[in-house]
C-alpha cells in the first residue's frame, strides 16, 4: 500500500515531464521520462548555406530566403534577370539607335512642322470644284463673282463669292470649247490620278536627293581621303641595282653612303654621327631621280613609301596635313625606312610666292611636313625623307635647310661618257647589229637625259621591227635620232614649217 501510494504521487510529475519533452526539440543524450536512453540519438544534418544573390538583389533584400514581400520581390527579379547575352542583331539595332539619338530633335521638329501643316490644311475651308463650262459662263456673265484668280497649267484657283473654288482647264482647241459653251453643253477636265500628283512631286524629291548625295560624297571624300595613304613597298635588291643607274657617278657615290648607314648604323653611331634626316635630289627631268631612290631602298632592304607632292593637295583645309601626319606615323612604325616625295615643288613651294591668303590647304600641309621632319615632337628615329624636284629655286628655305634635308644631291644631264653608259644599260635586251657604235650615237645626242636615251633606243627597236629585221642596226638608230630630235626641237620644227610655207627656201 505504501508503494502504491508513492506511485500514485509520481504520476502527475511524469506526465508533466512528458509534455515538456514533447514541446522541446530533441537533443543528444536527453533522458526520456527520467530514464537513460538505450542508444545515442543521431545528429541532424547541417542545413546548406543559402545561395548568394546578385549584388543588386542582395542590396534590395539581404536575406532572399526570408519571407515577406522583399523576399518575394527578390526571387521574382532573379527569375527575370537574363542568363544569356542579347543576340547580335539586337545589339546592332541598339547601337544604331544610340548613333541616331543626336538626330532625334531634328526628327521631332520635322514631325511638329508636318503636324502643324496638317492641322492648318484641315482647318482651311475645302475648295469646291467647278466645271470648266460653268467657269466660262461665270467669266462671261458674272465676272464680279470671281476674285483672286490664280492660274497654272493644270489648275485655276479662285474665290467664288468669297468661297474657295477651282477648276481644271480642258486641253482642247479654243474654237471647239467655244462651240460647246454656246451649245450649253457642260464639260470639265478629266480627273487626274494620284500618280500624276506624285510625279509632279517626284522631280524635286529626286533633285534634292541627288544634291544631298553629292554633298555626302564630297564630305565622305574629305574624311576618307585621310585613309588614302602611301603604301610601304619592299623592293627586290636583284631588281633594282646601282648598275641600272648610269651616267650619274657623282650622285651614286653620295647616296651609296646612305645605304651603308641604313645597313650598319652602329658603326656611325660610335663616331657620334646621326642618320641624315633628308636627302633632296635636284636635277632636270628624266635624269633618274626616282630610279635612284628606288635603288637606295632596294639595296638597303628597308620599306619604301612612295608618294607625290600633289597627293597632299586637297580641296578641304586640313585633309593634306592629316594625311602627312598619318604618313610619318606609319613610317615611324616601320623604321628604318625611306619616304620618297616626288615632285616636291608642288608641295614645298616658297610661302611668299603664294597668292590668295596664307591659310590655304597647301601651306597647312607644308607646315605639317616641316613639323614632322624637324619639330619639337620629332627625332631621328630611322626615317629618311627623300625628295625630288627640278625647280630647287622655288622651294621654301625652311624646307631645304639642314636638319630637314641634310644633303642636296645634284643630278645634272649626263656627259658623252655618261650617255654611252646609259645606252649600254638600255640596249642590254636589244639584239644589236655589228655595225652599231654607241659612242657615235652618244656624240650625236648632246643634252639628252637618261629617259630620252631610253626612248631613243626603244624607237630604234621599233624601226627594226617595221622593216622585218632580226636585229637593230645603225640606220635604225640614226633614223630614230633624227626623228626624236626633230620632233622635240622647237627651232628645227619652225625651220621645217618655214620651208614648207616658202618654196625654194
Amino acid at each position: 500500500m505504501a508503494g502504491g501510494r508513492g506511485g500514485g504521487k509520481r504520476l502527475p510529475l511524469l506526465a508533466l515531464l512528458a509534455l515538456l519533452a514533447l514541446s522541446a526539440p530533441p537533443a543528444a543524450g536527453l533522458v526520456a521520462l527520467g530514464r537513460p536512453a538505450r542508444r545515442a540519438a543521431l545528429p541532424l544534418p547541417r542545413p546548406l548555406p543559402p545561395r548568394r544573390p546578385p549584388p543588386l538583389l542582395r542590396a534590395a533584400n539581404p536575406d532572399p530566403s526570408s519571407g515577406g514581400p522583399l523576399g518575394r520581390i527578390s526571387r521574382w527579379l532573379r527569375r527575370l534577370a537574363p542568363r544569356t547575352p542579347p543576340p547580335t542583331w539586337l545589339r546592332q539595332r541598339l547601337a544604331a539607335l544610340r548613333r541616331a539619338m543626336p538626330l532625334l530633335p531634328l526628327f521631332l521638329a520635322i514631325a511638329l512642322l508636318l503636324l502643324q501643316a496638317a492641322r492648318r490644311a484641315a482647318a482651311a475651308p475645302r475648295a469646291v470644284e467647278v466645271p470648266f463650262s460653268a467657269f466660262m459662263t461665270l467669266a462671261s456673265k458674272e465676272p464680279a463673282s470671281i476674285s483672286a484668280l490664280r492660274m497654272s497649267i493644270s489648275r485655276f484657283s479662285f474665290l467664288l463669292d468669297g468661297q474657295p473654288a477651282f477648276t481644271r482647264p480642258v486641253r482642247a482647241q479654243f474654237e471647239f470649247l467655244s462651240f460647246l459653251h454656246r451649245s450649253g453643253v457642260e464639260f470639265r477636265a478629266a480627273a487626274g490620278s494620284s500618280a500624276a500628283g506624285l510625279v509632279q512631286l517626284l522631280f524635286p524629291i529626286v533633285w534634292l536627293g541627288a544634291l544631298l548625295s553629292a554633298m555626302r560624297r564630297q564630305l565622305g571624300g574629305a574624311t576618307g581621303s585621310v585613309a588614302k595613304r602611301a603604301s610601304a613597298l619592299r623592293l627586290s635588291p636583284s631588281e633594282f641595282t646601282f648598275e641600272d643607274v648610269a651616267g650619274v657617278d657623282a650622285a651614286k657615290r653620295e647616296v651609296r653612303e646612305v645605304v651603308t648607314i641604313l645597313k650598319d648604323p652602329a658603326r656611325y653611331a660610335l663616331a657620334g654621327a646621326r642618320l641624315p634626316s633628308g636627302v633632296l635630289m635636284v636635277g632636270p627631268p628624266g635624269t633618274g631621280k626616282t630610279l635612284l631612290a628606288r635603288v637606295i631602298a632596294a639595296q638597303a632592304g628597308v620599306p619604301f613609301f612612295y608618294c607625290s607632292g600633289s597627293d597632299f593637295v586637297e580641296l578641304f583645309v586640313g585633309r593634306g596635313a592629316a594625311r602627312m601626319r598619318t604618313l610619318f606615323k606609319e613610317a615611324a612604325a616601320a623604321a628604318p625606312c625611306i619616304i620618297f616625295i616626288d615632285e616636291l615643288d608642288a608641295l614645298g613651294k616658297m610661302r611668299s610666292m603664294r597668292f590668295g591668303g596664307s591659310n590655304d590647304e597647301v601651306e597647312q600641309t607644308l607646315n605639317q611636313m616641316l613639323a614632322c621632319m624637324d619639330g619639337v615632337d620629332s627625332n631621328n628615329n630611322g626615317v629618311i625623307v627623300m625628295g625630288a624636284t627640278n625647280r630647287y629655286e622655288i622651294l621654301d628655305p625652311a624646307l631645304t635647310r639642314p636638319g630637314r634635308f641634310d644633303r642636296v644631291v645634284r643630278i645634272p644631264l649626263p656627259d658623252e661618257r655618261g650617255r654611252v653608259a646609259i645606252l649600254k644599260v638600255h640596249t642590254r635586251k636589244l639584239k644589236l647589229a655589228p655595225d652599231v657604235r654607241l659612242e657615235q650615237i652618244a656624240a650625236a645626242t648632246p643634252m639628252l637625259s637618261g629617259a630620252e636615251l631610253a626612248a631613243l633606243a626603244n624607237e630604234a627597236a621599233i624601226r627594226s621591227v617595221r622593216r622585218n629585221a632580226d636585229s637593230v642596226n645603225m640606220e635604225d638608230f640614226k633614223g630614230a635620232t633624227d626623228s626624236f630630235i626633230t620632233s622635240r626641237s622647237r627651232a628645227m620644227m619652225g625651220n621645217s614649217l618655214l620651208g614648207k610655207l616658202i618654196p625654194g627656201s
